[in-house]
């Protein structure tokens, strides 16, 4: 395992788009080769990337994209939703140093967003990866129990099934094993509510499908009537798929449906003002997407 990543933690922001929308940074900083998150892209194509010349998006010391793994609150009127839930402490990941065993300051970060633990209404995992999911449970006694005790937990029917499919055919633990101390422990509380994947949290935030990097990998699509945002989770990881859409991460379930999807949703967003939110862009986060002669282009976007 490449040990030369260089994740740190940084503090909360506040990112633009409708309602009241905030990211809670887990960690950020240079993480891994370009071909090593995205085998397609050879040296010599990505050196000629807008990303390649950006220092927040990438660090050409180190020959390393900078990445983030952060959650995103949005506070409604009616609700405090809660959207992926990072890597977690105390999750045994000894396959990934960077997330093996962490203690971070999540939980005071989130709090200081004005929404503590308790007061998050839903949690959405746009999809069941471990950096995804490892919020959801914390360790009390040795026990894993629900982080966010008042909280609806809301997962894509189809994306449970899948892994809980892989769960129980396979003797190796899935997904590092953050079934066994992330999903699981929620289901077992009876606060996983398994939807659709069209479901709609309240007028305005829906869930909406991106099959491909999982097989019920969602966006969750937040509009108040004057802005709209997509929060996309992993359905981009990194800026550089908007120069480039055809190149799907090594990490994808499918990846020409995830190719599929992305260019669909890259022509859906072009010249129409919506914020999107990935789970892991770089600082600032947000980014507006553009058609040009040659596909797409992007702005990223300070609050």
């Amino acid at each position: 395992m490449d040990k030369t990543a260089h994740l740190v933690f940084y503090p909360l922001m506040k990112l633009p788009g409708p309602f009241d929308i905030h990211r809670v940074i887990e960690a950020e900083g240079a993480f891994r080769p370009p071909g090593f998150i995205f085998p397609d892209a050879t040296p010599e194509v990505f050196a000629a990337c807008k990303v390649a010349s950006d220092p927040r998006l990438y660090n050409a010391d180190t020959d390393r994209l900078v990445m983030s793994f952060h959650s995103i609150v949005v506070r409604t009127e009616r609700n405090n939703i809660l959207v992926d839930t990072c890597v977690g402490n105390d999750k045994n990941r000894p396959e990934l140093p960077e997330w093996h065993l962490l203690n971070g300051p999540y939980l005071k970060d989130l709090e200081a967003t004005g929404t503590p633990a308790e007061a998050i209404d839903y949690v959405l995992c746009t999809h069941l990866h471990a950096d995804h999911v490892g919020w959801n449970t914390r360790l009390v006694d040795g026990r894993w129990v629900p982080t966010f005790p008042n909280a609806k937990y809301i997962m894509a029917r189809k994306e449970v099934e899948y892994w809980e499919q892989v769960r129980n055919n396979n003797d190796e633990e899935a997904n590092h094993r953050s079934w066994d101390d992330s999903v699981q422990p929620i289901i077992d509380a009876n606060q996983a509510v398994l939807v659709d994947d069209q479901y709609e949290i309240e007028t305005g935030v829906q869930l909406v499908p991106a099959p491909g990097h999982t097989p019920g990998n969602v966006m969750l699509s937040v509009d108040n009537g004057k802005e709209r945002a997509f929060i996309i989770g992993d359905t981009m990881h990194h800026p550089v798929q908007v120069e480039h859409p055809e190149w799907s991460s090594r990490f994808c379930w499918d990846s020409a449906i995830s190719r599929k999807t992305r260019y669909k949703f890259l022509e859906t967003m072009a010249d129409s003002g919506t914020y999107v939110l990935p789970a892991h862009f770089a600082t600032p986060t947000a980014a507006r997407i553009f058609s040009t002669a040659e596909g797409f282009d992007f702005e990223m976007m300070d609050t």
